[in-house]
């Protein structure tokens, strides 16, 4: 514990800010996390299907969900592929994403994850849009295609020209609408 001296002005702004029963420190520690662009609350949890129960069924029988997170500091998502694999009938499903995709949400300044079942799913298509930043569905409508440029550089380039899907990807891209991507993002 660290002993710190602040002056009677500061000292009133703080308790100004106390919520029930805060301490100085937790009032502190709250203002630092805004100050950080840190969530104050849980993350929202979104199901697709809806409601967790049918999630959870859907996803033991595909296997395979499309997680995407938000974050306070940046208006763009974050996709990742969850293969449930070891996932039981018994599991506690929340749990598993507490203690996996969400475990140091706070720090990470996650506020939001909607996790999606997926069902005979390109897996290559699915790999690409997750390293462009584009969820499976999007990629589905602009169906980019890749091939490689030299030993660390793919071209990718977009059969359909869907400018509000492209405009979500944060790569940049070339006046004929291509882009480079590392080949690392594919491994």
């Amino acid at each position: 514990m660290i002993s710190i001296d602040i002056n009677e002005a500061n000292f009133k702004r703080l308790e100004a800010l106390t919520i029930g029963f805060d301490t100085p420190d937790s009032v502190i520690s709250r203002l630092l996390d805004q100050a950080e662009s840190r969530p104050e609350k849980k993350p929202k949890i979104i199901f697709n299907p809806s409601t967790e129960e049918q999630f959870k069924r859907e996803l033991l029988q595909s296997r395979l969900a499309e997680v995407c997170l938000h974050t306070n500091e940046s208006k763009n998502k974050q996709y990742f592929s969850w293969g449930a694999n070891k996932l039981k009938t018994e599991s506690n499903l929340k749990a598993n994403i507490w203690s996996g995709f969400l475990r140091g949400w706070k720090d990470k300044g996650i506020n939001k994850i909607e996790l999606t079942v997926l069902k005979n799913v390109d897996q290559k298509l699915l790999d690409l849009a997750h390293a462009l930043g584009l969820s499976y569905q999007d990629a589905l409508i602009v169906k980019p295609n890749y091939h490689q440029e030299d030993s660390d550089t793919l071209l990718v380039s977009f059969e359909v020209e869907n400018m509000k899907i492209l405009e979500k990807i944060p790569h940049k891209r070339t006046s004929d609408g291509e882009l480079f991507l590392p080949s690392y993002m594919l491994n």
